[in-house]
């Protein structure tokens, strides 16, 4: 039985949905709510005015008749009510299932929280925590943990030591010096945890070096490691693909990878035989090789904003792609039998250096616009183009301007030049010789 790991030296959370439920469901806004209203929604809905004093946003001294309409709450949101701390004395309903403490000034999980015994989801990002590290009374029930957005010194320990059973999402995300307090000797033995967590959100962590942390994650099947806003001082650099502590994520399915500044992907790529899902967008790519096209359960594939060149030819293996990104890159040709992929509904090529566009396109939703061809202009390429661009501001259509550099200009200004001379030599040579 593997020893439990000391604490370290002191250095999206999705929506749950609501159950419906015989009795009424109870909101209480920003704990008890700061307006002394208690605000039940059920079959009918009342307000009930108390008159006691705050602190915090919390009731100082709740009176037995407040406190007997929150016997039965299954859900309190006390989220942006400036909550610094929760008073000890106050008891949280005991029937508590969903809680909502985001976007508070709490430097710690409250001790009333702790206690708490059938939570199911907790979000208590936006706030300050540095450390949860105190096995929690609700470790084997809950379902969803939100952390992101604090002030993190290391991941909340219990996840790894006491494995929850039921934890299927945790979010600890946009902690920037979650990883400040890892030895060599920390990072190893805890690496050696393995989760049963089902998704992990772990951007803008700074990991670098810390990537084999994600080894604890080998039985997770949803994968996010990146974001689409780029702040350059919280991204998990990782250079290449699969990198330590990736590789041992072979059943992942879904991966999200956008800007973790990418360079290379490796040919053991092949190893995610599960994956369905691979965000590999606004990284430095410019090649995928071969075994790429081993990934045959991949349906969806994003590749926007790279530096690509050209497609493996071998394309035509991914039977199962539904959706294909690729644009914002650099790619001057397409490998020919392409557009036989049998289930490939979406196509987007806008914006790289093709010289020719793929013809008779039977997709639901394809943009070729920004390229150096004339973009097609029939009526149904249209409507496909702009049920493509839902969402895609500031896109151009019809053909992109060839830009010619200054240093092609000089090559080609002096090679006009000496052909000029050549032709000069050669007629005074002939008319020497007449």
């Amino acid at each position: 039985m593997k020893k439990r790991l000391p604490s370290p030296p002191q250095s999206r959370l999705p929506p749950y949905p609501i159950k419906s439920c015989r009795r009424e469901l109870y909101f209480l806004k920003n704990s008890f709510l700061k307006n002394n209203q208690v605000k039940m929604v059920g079959n009918e809905e009342k307000d009930i005015s108390q008159k006691n004093g705050f602190t915090n946003g919390i009731l100082k001294n709740p009176s037995i008749n407040s406190l007997d309409y929150v016997s039965n709450i299954m859900e309190l949101d006390m989220s942006n009510g400036k909550i610094q701390n929760l008073d000890k004395n106050i008891e949280l309903p005991s029937r508590l299932i969903h809680l909502n403490l985001s976007n508070n000034k709490l430097t710690e999980v409250p001790t009333n929280v702790l206690k708490l015994d059938n939570l199911k989801s907790l979000d208590i990002s936006f706030n300050s925590i540095v450390f949860f590290d105190d096995i929690p009374s609700f470790c084997h029930s809950i379902e969803k943990l939100n952390l992101s957005n604090n002030c993190l010194n290391g991941p909340p320990l219990w996840v790894w030591t006491e494995k929850p059973i039921n934890l299927k999402y945790l979010n600890i995300s946009n902690n920037k010096d979650l990883c400040s307090t890892f030895t060599d000797s920390y990072l190893d033995e805890l690496s050696q945890y393995k989760t049963l967590v089902n998704e992990i959100d772990i951007h803008n962590c700074r990991l670098g070096k810390h990537v084999k942390l994600l080894a604890s994650f080998c039985h997770t099947k949803v994968i996010t490691l990146g974001n689409e806003e780029y702040v350059h001082r919280l991204v998990n650099n990782l250079d290449h693909l699969p990198c330590v502590g990736l590789e041992n994520c072979k059943d992942v399915e879904i991966m999200n990878l956008t800007n973790t500044q990418l360079f290379h992907i490796y040919p053991s790529i092949d190893i995610y035989t599960n994956l369905k899902e691979l965000n590999l967008s606004q990284n430095n790519l410019n090649s995928l090789p071969n075994e790429f096209c081993k990934l045959v359960k991949l349906e969806t594939f994003v590749m926007s904003y790279n530096r690509l060149l050209y497609l493996p030819d071998n394309m035509c293996e991914l039977t199962n792609l539904v959706t294909l990104q690729l644009d914002n890159n650099k790619l001057c040709m397409l490998p020919e039998n392409l557009l036989e992929l049998p289930n490939l509904r979406i196509l987007d090529l806008y914006n790289n250096n093709l010289y020719e566009g793929p013809s008779n396109v039977n997709l639901e939703e394809v943009d070729l616009a920004h390229n150096h061809f004339d973009e097609p202009d029939s009526e149904d390429y249209l409507m496909k183009k702009k049920k493509l661009r839902i969402g895609k501001l500031d896109r151009k259509d019809g053909r992109k301007v060839e830009e010619i550099s200054e240093e092609w200009e000089k090559t080609s200004s002096s090679s006009d030049e000496e052909e000029l001379n050549d032709l000069s030599n050669d007629k005074f040579i002939q008319d020497d010789q007449k």
